[in-house]
């Protein structure tokens, strides 16, 4: 059964809150020049807002994150990222001609759901999309794209992180979870996830052509990285 999207009271987005906000801080000198109200005393109330919040609310998980098989799934996310992409856009090249197959196939398989979020570094679309492509392909479809050029391994390569993916699925529910969080912290944590989207908003456009710094403020990039 397909699992739902995420949400911004899980333990993955207040994570990621709490690394924009350490970024934030360590550029604040020079990010000072573009907002009045940013200054080093609201970037460092900031990380404490988070960092408190954490501590109140998800004691007994983040500490996990920077386990050894938290490490191996987010290699597992990367390398599925990889052949998802290059299987997208060999059928893209390899059927321009059949515009309809193309369609269709992505539909199947999964990518007009998920791929889009997933590339974005959202767990759920990631785990939702190999699933799905697990489940939907066959030899048929197979034997067919493979008659245009693809190796038989790229689809091997997903079926294996589809598989692989399933023996770590407490790491996917434990980024997902928001157990132990009451009414009145989905409050403070959704204020929190506000406030840094904003602050995500105007850094990106400021480093717009500071790519290595622009990423330390995409959302969805640091979701992925986490």
């Amino acid at each position: 059964m397909e699992i739902k999207s995420t949400c911004p009271t899980n333990t993955a987005t207040i994570l990621a809150c709490q690394s924009i906000a350490q970024s934030f801080k360590e550029n604040i000198y020079e990010l000072a020049r573009i907002r009045h109200e940013w200054d080093p005393d609201y970037a460092t109330s900031l990380k404490i807002w988070i960092d408190d919040t954490i501590e109140k609310y998800y004691s007994n998980t983040s500490g996990y994150i920077n386990e050894p098989k938290f490490r191996s799934w987010h290699e597992i996310i990367v390398g599925a990222l990889k052949y998802l992409g290059i299987l997208r856009a060999s059928i893209k090249v390899d059927f321009k001609d059949d515009k309809p197959f193309i369609k269709e196939f992505l539909r199947q398989h999964g990518y007009d759901d998920f791929f889009s979020d997933a590339k974005n570094g959202d767990h759920l679309s990631i785990y939702n999309l190999l699933i799905t492509f697990a489940n939907n392909i066959n030899e048929d479809s197979r034997i067919k794209i493979e008659s245009r050029g693809i190796e038989r391994s790229v689809v091997d390569h997903i079926l294996d992180f589809a598989g692989e993916m399933n023996s770590y699925k407490e790491c996917l529910e434990l980024m997902e979870s928001n157990e132990g969080v009451n009414k009145y912290g989905e409050k403070e944590i959704e204020e929190i996830y506000t406030t840094v989207k904003d602050i995500c908003r105007i850094t990106v456009a400021y480093y717009q052509y500071d790519p290595a710094t622009r990423d330390k403020f995409n959302f969805y990039r640091v979701l992925r990285n986490l």
